[in-house]
């Protein structure tokens, strides 16, 4: 089974946050939002605990669906940040009534084929930079990353192969893959920042024609949302959990 963190009370709702690639720490400016919660972080393939591991998302999928089963829970919620909001969009188009709600922040779920290759073709380059712990440190902070989770990021950084990288990006999930998720009926919420890629903006429309999915932008927020804008984040979180 897919290694993973808790925290909170078992006892109280659970929600699965799902990070971004290469980022366990994601949520970090989030955790103590959701305290009251039982809170699973899975070390999603290419990261943390997982690092060594090929990001595949159909096999990761399995995984992600073998926890959520063993936890005993009737339904859990699921929050996701870029690749970990493209899976989330897989899970509830393919195992619905595994969720109660869904939060999808900055899926790119439209790969556009041009984007893809330069950042494969970046690869090298940019995981040649991943193995100074200096450096990773230096992103840690600019996340506002504590300085333990800093240290963490920089001890499994220079684990993660070039073959890794370009998986992240060569593996984009589509949603005209799951036509199922038109369907899907459990409340949900997209949210990307307004300064993001065209591709995660068209991604926003494209998951809002759900009926049950509201979208909503962040103002003057890049991709990093999570981390560098929670005070933003934060408030249109809880609202919506709140609501349920």
């Amino acid at each position: 089974m897919i290694y993973y963190e808790q925290f909170g009370n078992p006892d109280r709702p659970t929600i699965v946050l799902l990070h971004g690639a290469m980022a366990v720490h994601t949520f970090s400016q989030q955790y103590k939002l959701l305290e009251d919660f039982h809170v699973i972080i899975p070390h999603l393939f290419g990261a943390g605990k997982s690092a060594e591991i090929l990001y595949e998302p159909v096999k990761l999928t399995q995984e992600i669906v073998e926890l959520i089963r063993s936890l005993n829970k009737p339904t859990v919620g699921i929050i996701g940040h870029s690749i970990g909001a493209q899976l989330a969009v897989k899970l509830v188009s393919e195992y619905p009534s595994l969720f109660s709600f869904a939060v999808l922040l900055s899926a790119n779920v439209s790969p556009n084929e041009k984007t893809i290759d330069m950042y494969c073709k970046l690869a090298p380059a940019t995981v040649k930079l991943m193995r100074f712990k200096w450096v990773v440190k230096m992103q840690g902070k600019y996340w506002n990353y504590s300085k333990e989770q800093a240290d963490d990021m920089a001890e499994y950084a220079h684990k993660i192969t070039v073959e890794n990288y370009k998986a992240f990006f060569k593996e984009t999930l589509n949603i005209k893959d799951f036509p199922q998720y038109n369907e899907v009926s459990i409340p949900m919420l997209a949210i990307c920042g307004d300064r993001e890629s065209k591709d995660i903006r068209n991604s926003l429309s494209l998951l809002a024609q759900n009926k049950y999915c509201a979208a909503t932008l962040v103002s003057k927020a890049g991709h990093d949302f999570p981390m560098r804008n929670a005070a933003k984040l934060n408030p249109i979180l809880m609202e919506f959990i709140q609501r349920l």
